[in-house]
C-alpha cells in the first residue's frame, strides 16, 4: 500500500527542487520595486539640479556690450568767427503818399447856460396837534390830518391800541384826546394804510407826539 501512494506524488525535477519557495519570490519582487523607485528618484533628482543650473545661469556670464563712447558736444562758434555776409539790398524810391485833405474845424456852436433851478420852496408849515391845558391832570389835545381821505383815524398808546376816528372838517381830518403828559408814539391810518405826521417829529417809523 505505501508504494503505491507513493507512486502517485509526482517527483520533482532537479530544476523545481533548486526553486525557492512563492513566499519568498514575492519579497524578492517587492525589494527589487523599491530600489527600482529610489533609483529613479535619485536620477530624477541629479538631472533636475543639472537642467536648473544650466537654465538659471547668473547673468554675470553674459558679456555685457561694450560701453558706446559719447561724441564730444558741438560747441557753438564764437562771436568773434561767425561770417559775416553783406547782402546788396535795392532800394526803390517811393511816391509819397498823397496826404489826406485836412477838414475844416466845425464851427464852435455858443451854449448858454442853462437857467438855474429855482430853490424848492419851503413845505408850509401847518398845525397839525394843538394841546391845551385845563384844571385837570389830562391835556386836550387836537389833532389834525390834512390830506385827501375817505377814512382817516389815528392808533397809539393813549387810544389803547386801537384805531379812534377823526372826524372831516374843511379841508382837514380833527379829532380831540384827553391826554395825560407824557411822550408817545402814534400814526394815521389813511384808508387803512399807515401813514405819518409829517409835520411832527419822526422815530422808530412813528410819529412823535410830547405832551407837557
Amino acid at each position: 500500500m505505501a508504494d503505491e501512494e507513493n507512486k502517485d506524488v509526482p517527483e520533482l525535477t532537479e530544476f523545481e527542487a533548486k526553486l525557492p519557495a512563492q513566499g519568498n519570490n514575492k519579497d524578492i519582487w517587492l525589494f527589487l520595486i523599491i530600489v527600482d523607485v529610489i533609483f529613479l528618484c535619485v536620477f530624477g533628482f541629479f538631472l533636475y539640479k543639472n537642467l536648473s543650473a544650466r537654465l538659471l545661469a547668473p547673468a554675470e556670464n553674459v558679456p555685457s556690450p561694450a560701453p558706446v563712447a559719447e561724441e564730444p558736444a558741438q560747441q557753438e562758434p564764437q562771436a568773434e568767427e561767425e561770417i559775416v555776409v553783406e547782402e546788396t539790398v535795392s532800394v526803390t524810391p517811393q511816391t509819397p503818399a498823397a496826404q489826406p485833405q485836412e477838414k475844416p474845424a466845425p464851427a464852435v456852436q455858443e451854449t448858454k447856460p442853462a437857467p438855474e433851478a429855482a430853490p424848492a420852496q419851503p413845505k408850509e408849515q401847518k398845525e397839525s396837534i394843538i394841546v391845551k391845558s385845563g384844571k385837570s391832570k389830562y391835556r386836550q389835545v387836537t389833532f389834525r390830518y390834512f390830506g385827501d381821505a375817505d377814512n382817516v383815524s389815528i392808533v397809539s398808546g393813549f387810544t389803547m391800541s386801537k384805531p379812534r376816528a377823526l372826524k372831516k372838517k374843511k379841508d382837514y381830518w380833527e379829532v380831540t384826546l384827553g391826554i395825560a403828559p407824557g411822550t408817545y408814539k402814534f400814526l394815521y391810518i389813511v384808508d387803512g394804510k399807515q401813514t405819518l405826521d409829517p409835520y411832527t417829529e419822526e422815530k422808530d417809523g412813528r410819529s412823535v407826539l410830547v405832551v407837557e
